[in-house]
């Protein structure tokens, strides 16, 4: 008769559980960064193409409409904090003749008779997001240095009533105009900046949000945008570097 030795099967030692544990835990927090990264990357990316598409559909506006128009920058209508900052919704604006003036005025005097009226319901930019005035520069290396020609002023939205807003103006021929500007003379590129982060105060913030991360001089690390030259066409900002460099 054979005889089978059966041989002992040892179980995993408490240290080795452990071990693999914490293995798992460190491989676990990695994936989760990089997931992280990867989906605030992509999120500032399409931050960047909408604002791009925004424009663009301001300027389609102007030409083919022989008016005024302008990308209107605002808070979120969700938003309720009193601060006015937190700026991710954009709506393109046309000027629209006045009743009293039909047939006099043709939409070309920024100036004139009319009223601002948006022409699509608008769109937030992705969680995250926000359109940062702080850092909306001109290229420092032309007029005005390191300055914005940024309009401010308070209008009406659809939905939302009286509201601060920010915005980028042009005329009849899709230019890039601004009401700081000189009327003989362009005015120099504009940078419109996003920035990742999320809303806060203190020293910390900027334009009421808290960056996601600085860089070595204490700038939002992550920031991306588009420069509007006076003809109006556009160049984007793919790196922080880009954002800030003269």
């Amino acid at each position: 008769m054979k005889t089978f030795s059966r041989k002992q099967r040892r179980g995993f030692t408490l240290i080795e559980l452990m071990v693999v544990m914490a293995i798992i835990g460190i491989l676990m927090t990695m994936s989760a960064n990089v997931l992280r990264d990867a989906g605030k990357g992509r999120g500032l990316d399409s931050g960047v193409d909408m604002l791009e598409t925004m424009v663009r559909e301001a300027r389609a506006t102007a030409q083919g409409n022989d008016c005024y128009t302008r990308l209107i920058i605002a808070k979120d209508e969700k938003d309720k904090s009193m601060d006015t900052r937190h700026l991710r919704y954009m709506t393109v604006q046309m000027k629209r003749k006045n009743e009293n003036t039909r047939g006099t005025y043709d939409g070309t005097d920024v100036e004139g008779e009319g009223v601002w009226v948006s022409t699509s319901a608008g769109v937030l930019l992705p969680p995250g997001v926000f359109f940062s005035p702080t850092y909306s520069t001109t290229l420092k290396w032309m007029d005005h240095a390191g300055g914005d020609m940024l309009g401010q002023e308070v209008t009406r939205l659809a939905g939302k009533g009286q509201t601060a807003v920010y915005y980028i103006e042009f005329d009849e021929k899709g230019r890039y105009v601004t009401p700081q500007s000189d009327p003989l003379n362009s005015p120099p590129a504009q940078r419109l900046v996003v920035i990742s982060g999320r809303p806060g105060t203190g020293n910390r913030a900027k334009d009421g949000v808290i960056p996601s991360e600085f860089d070595s001089q204490r700038r939002p690390a992550a920031a991306k945008g588009i420069v509007i030259w006076p003809s109006g066409d556009i160049g984007k900002l793919r790196t922080s570097r880009q954002v800030y460099e003269d």
